[in-house]
């Protein structure tokens, strides 16, 4: 790799169309399952917590995906190292590197407690350390679905995605129900993620340990560096929110938010599906424009349905306390999501085609996000509703963006090769 993610399911041998079908679908079908058990996670916790309390753990829950970028860095250089091997090899040096990248991700999550603690404005360290100590499970299970990815053993990443999916969140919801606070909740994350991650390393056959891992750690870094920039804009927002807005008005946003994420997970399966086409260059000419209306489509539907409760919608996900900054303007959240996840399409045949442009265009504009809101802050004009029309702003513009890179005629890029993101 050179610049860019490089991975997918047909790294290893060739698969059937109907066997690829149907392993399509039941990826699909665990993704879909852990993205409903984290919805009803955060729906719990909005009605259990007190909006300020609740912005609280939103901020948290967004530093948690920019943390797992490891994770998904990791699946895709183990996916790519034994899709490029022959016969069957030993994953024990791949096992070595998952774990070594998984205590190095949990040490700087806890030097990193002071820091977050000052930007978010937290009341107390513990919440940040068992984040941190969550991002432990959250890396390592990272190196498990690489393995099973590699070997192209798709029913086994199907179980342990979905058990990893159903260990955290139930744990999470365990320890709010138990303590009612963000700590508690997130300490529960984090034991249920441990189980989750016991979960993978049985499911790849108890692999042992052995030196050799320097060169995947090395792919570890590449991978994670080209995926960070999305993730960063995928939930860049939501920190700002928890940083400027008082704390009641980020408990608004983060609840608002939750139809952005609707918006968002809805249509994962097409990626799925779409994703490893997208490494021979005449399939994504053809497979794209398809794939982005589907998605674009999906979004059109829950914007259209948030827009019909209007003001009503707020209050029916997070309870009569939300709804008085936003109003009826909810649909804003939903068209956000929508623009998220067909700029997630775009920026992934972007990867797919080592395009550096696409990749570097997404920093770019979470950089101009944070400019933006910056100064509406300075001028005392950031409020929910500005927030999220400067959101919206950005993601369309990466949207305009990608379009026109991925437009018949536009520059031409190397092929790579690339695997779906886990969330």
């Amino acid at each position: 790799m050179t610049g860019s993610v490089t991975l997918a399911p047909n790294a290893t041998a060739p698969v059937s169309p109907r066997l690829g079908s149907v392993a399509a679908a039941a990826i699909s079908a665990a993704l879909l399952g852990a993205n409903v058990l984290s919805y009803g996670f955060t729906v719990l916790a909005a009605r259990v917590l007190a909006p300020a309390t609740y912005g609280e753990l939103a901020a948290l829950m967004g530093l948690l995906l920019v943390g797992a970028v490891p994770s998904a860095g990791l699946q895709t250089a183990v996916a790519l190292h034994l899709g490029r091997a022959c016969g069957r090899p030993d994953v024990r040096g791949l096992h070595a590197a998952a774990l070594v990248t998984a205590l190095g991700v949990g040490a700087a999550g806890l030097l990193a407690v002071a820091p977050v603690m000052h930007l978010l404005h937290l009341p107390d360290a513990a919440a940040v350390c068992w984040l941190a100590l969550l991002l432990i499970p959250h890396t390592v299970i990272g190196g498990y679905q690489g393995i099973l990815q590699g070997r192209g053993s798709y029913r086994g990443l199907s179980v342990i995605t979905a058990g990893f999916g159903l260990a955290k969140p139930l744990g999470g919801a365990a320890g709010l129900l138990l303590g009612g606070t963000p700590t508690a909740a997130l300490a529960g994350m984090a034991l249920g993620g441990c189980a989750g991650a016991v979960i993978g390393w049985v499911g790849c056959g108890r692999p042992g340990v052995q030196r050799g891992m320097r060169e995947p750690a090395r792919s570890v870094l590449r991978a994670s560096g080209a995926l960070l920039g999305f993730v960063v804009l995928l939930n860049l927002d939501l920190l700002l929110a928890r940083h400027y807005l008082p704390a009641a008005a980020a408990g608004e946003y983060a609840v608002a938010s939750l139809f952005a994420k609707i918006a968002f997970w809805l249509p994962q399966g097409v990626g799925v599906v779409l994703l490893p086409r997208l490494a021979d260059p005449e399939q994504r000419r053809r497979t794209l424009p398809s794939a982005l209306a589907l998605v674009a489509g999906v979004g059109t539907v829950v914007a259209l349905a948030t827009a019909a409760l209007g003001s009503r919608a707020l209050p029916l996900v997070g309870g009569a306390a939300y709804g008085a900054e936003l109003g009826s303007a909810s649909w804003l959240f939903a068209v956000l999501g929508t623009l998220l996840a067909v700029a997630q399409l775009l920026v992934y045949s972007g990867i797919a085609a080592a395009d550096r442009v696409a990749v570097a265009a997404v920093w770019t504009a979470a950089v101009a996000e944070c400019a933006v809101a910056t100064a509406l802050a300075g001028a005392g004009l950031l409020t929910v509703t500005t927030l999220a029309v400067t959101a919206v702003a950005v993601a369309s513009v990466v949207v305009g963006a990608g379009l026109v890179r991925a437009l018949p005629g536009g520059r031409r890029t190397r092929s790579g090769t690339v695997i779906a993101q886990r969330d």
